[in-house]
This record gives structure tokens, C-alpha cells and sequence, in this order.
């Protein structure tokens, strides 16, 4: 029925139904040709419109968004559960890491127990809004029962949401995203930067027995290898376990980092195809620790591996080995440095590079960074106290500090 005003004159574009109203304007119908159509008018929360002042003002707001080319799609639209699988087997999904995948399926699992079989079009902010505070304080989706998770890791979750729903305005399902609530989450913790005390007690650990004269771990030199290869390096761990003695150019004193695994070092192209963070490749020049370090593995390698760290459990085949963690564990504690983690050693290879006067330019190429060295300044230039009191002795403000003492003893003569 037409929508009519109170003194019963009909209001053009606008229909009514069931107490409903919805605006009908002359649209594109999404193949080239225009037709009438008719839209539910609804409010801020989704919820439909039911006064007749409040569907004037929604009218109008329609027909501004026809002229901004904003109007929802025409056609039924897949339910959430339905496309979010489409997205997970969409060949763009799938070259993905493995992780990145693992992680985005087990988020988009709980948007599926949430969110159930609303349709695309109808996700609204409020949805999310529930969800988030849902996961914030512990709750229960698809019969799974989540601890009470912190912002960055709600915000990964809708970040996995996102990701969903521009593919859905790629495969033509909406027009545009919803209003994604914005999360005040706290900045991620900076690593603080070991002291070489620190890590040359913790490679001590390493090859140290207990009270009882058992090894602190069965595999000390394996560990005590891989943590001078990160601090040399600025590898990350997962980079470094890939390493192997293919990788390692002694003549040309190079080590390639994430080579894929065709790896030919004279075809090899810096930055594509390779198997680290981002798919990215790199080539490092040897410092000469580095190459201390690779001539002393080099020599006592196991024959049967292609492997800088082989897998001691490998059997007839060569794997590297899987991580360090629980070796870590038991020398770290050893050591008194319960807070330390692998990525310790990435933060110390670029803090004292800068230190070393190293431009932040080639750092960031050495450890794989794709922004000219933007982020070693942000967040990855610590510097040791000693070296800031070294820089501030060095510091000029006009005259140099001799010339200053020589005017005030002359003043005072």
C-alpha cells in the first residue's frame, strides 16, 4: 500500500506493509537496466522503520545514496555460514600461510556460530558490537566454551570478519562494509634489549649441566647454535629452522634467508617466492660472528642432513628439526631469564646494528622489511643505555665542549 501522510495524500517512494515501511525508487537493477525497486527502510541498528517521520528522513537518505551510486545490490544474498565457506576455499584464501589460514578458519568458525544464517546484507554494527563484548567477557559459540580474550585478540577476529565481507563487495553481495566497531586495544609489549652479559650467560645455560650432572638439555649445542644464528642474523625462527647448507655461500660470505624451495643462488630473486613472513626472500652479507659461527656448524654438520638443524628424530628422513621451545624453556630458567623468547634476538641484531652506525635502510632489507626502514625507527631501535651516554658526550651545541671550558676559565682568570 502507499504510505499516506495525515491529511491522506499519498507520499511519492514510499510504500508501506505490515507496519512496515519501505522506500521504492527507479534503480539499477544491476545488469545495465533500471526497474523499480523496493528497499526496507531501517534504522541505525537495523531494526525496520515504523513512524512515519523517521521513514520520510530514511527515504531521503536513499535516494541521496542512488545519486552516490550507494543502493544495496539487488537479488537474494548467500547467508554468512554459506559465503564464509566460498572465502575459505577461494584460491587467494588458500595462498595464504598455513597458519594464517588455521587461524582466519577457527575465527570465521565463531562469526558462524554468531552470527548463524543471517544473511549478508543483514550484518549490522550491533551484531558485532554483541559478539565483541561477548568475547571479551567468556562466553559459549558452537558449543565451544572461550575464556574472556583480550582486545588484540578480539581484533583479529574482526579483522577475519572484514576480510569476508570485502570479498563479499568483490563477488558483488553488498555495496559497502558495515561500521566495524573500533576496540581500544593496548600497544603490543616492547621486548626490552638483552644486556650481552645476559646473552652470553644464556648461551652458557646452553651447554651447562644441573646439580646432578645431567645436561640442561639434551640438545644444547643444536640450541646454543640456532641462538647465536638469530643474534647474528635477525632471522626469525621459524626462517632460521628452514635454513640450509645450500643457503650458505661460502665464497660469496652470503647467507639466503627464506629461499624457496627450487633455491638456485644464481637465479635467486631478492624479495619473491620465498617461504618467510610475507613470502618474501632476502640475502644477508656475512658480519664476521656470522661467519665464525657458520665455518664452526659447517665442520661438525651432520652428513646426512641438508639441514643447519636437523630434526634428532628424523630416522631415513631429512626434516629440520621442529622448534627449540622446550629446550628453551629449561636454559632460560636456568639462566634467570624467564622472560626471554626468540624474538629477543631479532630486537638485538637490529638495536645494535643501529648502534654499529648501519643505516636503517640496509637493516631493514638484512631482516626482511619491506618499509625503507620505517619500522626499525618506530619500534625496533632500541638502544643500550651506554651507547645513548656515548652519543650525548659527542653532542655540539655551537662551540665544542673544550672550547666551552677553555672561555670559562678564561672568564674566571
Amino acid at each position: 500500500m502507499a504510505a499516506r501522510d495525515s491529511r491522506n495524500r499519498r507520499i511519492s517512494g514510499l510504500s508501506i506493509r505490515n507496519g512496515r515501511f519501505y522506500g521504492v525508487l527507479w534503480a539499477d537493477r544491476g545488469d545495465g537496466r533500471k526497474t523499480a525497486r523496493r528497499f526496507p527502510l531501517l534504522d541505525e541498528s537495523g531494526e525496520p522503520i515504523r513512524t512515519l517521520s523517521a521513514a520520510k528522513d530514511a527515504l531521503e537518505a536513499l535516494k541521496s545514496h542512488r545519486h552516490e551510486n550507494k543502493l544495496p545490490t539487488g537479488g537474494q544474498k548467500p547467508s554468512f555460514d554459506v559465503f564464509s565457506n566460498e572465502y575459505l576455499n577461494m584460491a587467494s584464501t588458500r595462498a595464504k600461510r598455513g597458519a594464517t589460514q588455521k587461524k582466519e578458519f577457527d575465527a570465521l568458525a565463531r562469526w558462524r556460530a554468531h552470527l548463524a544464517g543471517v544473511r549478508l546484507d543483514r550484518i549490522t554494527t550491533p551484531m558485532l558490537k554483541t559478539f565483541i563484548e561477548m568475547r571479551l567477557r567468556g562466553c559459549k559459540l558452537g558449543g565451544k566454551t572461550f575464556e574472556a580474550a583480550s582486545p588484540r585478540t578480539v581484533t583479529l577476529d574482526l579483522i577475519a570478519l572484514r576480510n569476508v565481507l570485502k570479498a563479499a563487495v568483490e563477488a558483488g553481495h553488498l555495496r559497502e562494509l558495515p561500521r566495524f566497531p573500533k576496540l581500544q586495544t593496548p600497544p603490543a609489549p616492547r621486548r626490552r634489549l638483552l644486556t650481552p652479559a645476559e646473552f652470553e650467560r644464556l648461551l652458557d645455560c646452553c651447554l651447562a649441566n644441573t646439580t646432578d650432572g645431567t645436561p640442561v638439555t639434551k640438545n644444547g649445542q643444536q640450541l646454543h647454535d640456532f641462538l647465536k644464528l638469530l643474534a647474528c642474523t635477525g632471522a626469525r625462527e621459524q626462517e632460521a629452522l628452514a635454513l640450509k647448507w645450500a643457503h650458505v655461500d661460502f665464497d660469496n660470505g652470503k647467507i639466503y634467508i627464506g629461499a624457496p624451495d627450487d633455491f638456485i643462488a644464481s637465479a635467486f630473486s631478492i624479495g619473491t617466492g620465498g617461504t618467510s613472513k610475507n613470502r618474501g626472500s632476502r640475502v644477508l652479507d656475512f658480519n664476521p660472528e656470522l661467519e665464525v659461527l657458520l665455518r664452526e656448524m659447517h665442520s661438525r654438520r651432520a652428513p646426512d642432513s641438508a639441514y643447519l638443524f636437523p630434526s634428532p628424530q628424523r630416522g631415513k628422513k631429512d626434516i629440520s628439526a621442529k622448534n627449540f621451545r622446550a629446550s628453551l624453556a629449561a636454559v632460560k630458567a636456568t639462566a634467570g631469564l624467564p622472560d626471554f623468547g626468540f624474538h629477543h634476538l631479532r630486537v638485538w641484531f637490529i638495536s645494535y646494528g643501529v648502534m654499529s652506525g648501519i643505516d636503517f635502510m640496509t637493516l631493514a632489507r638484512w631482516v626482511g622489511h619491506r618499509d625503507g626502514g620505517i619500522l626499525i625507527g618506530k619500534t625496533y631501535g632500541d638502544i643500550a643505555d651506554t651507547h645513548r651516554k656515548t652519543m650525548a658526550a659527542k653532542l655540539t651545541l655551537g662551540a665544542s665542549p673544550s672550547d666551552a671550558r677553555a672561555q670559562k676559565i678564561a672568564g674566571a682568570s
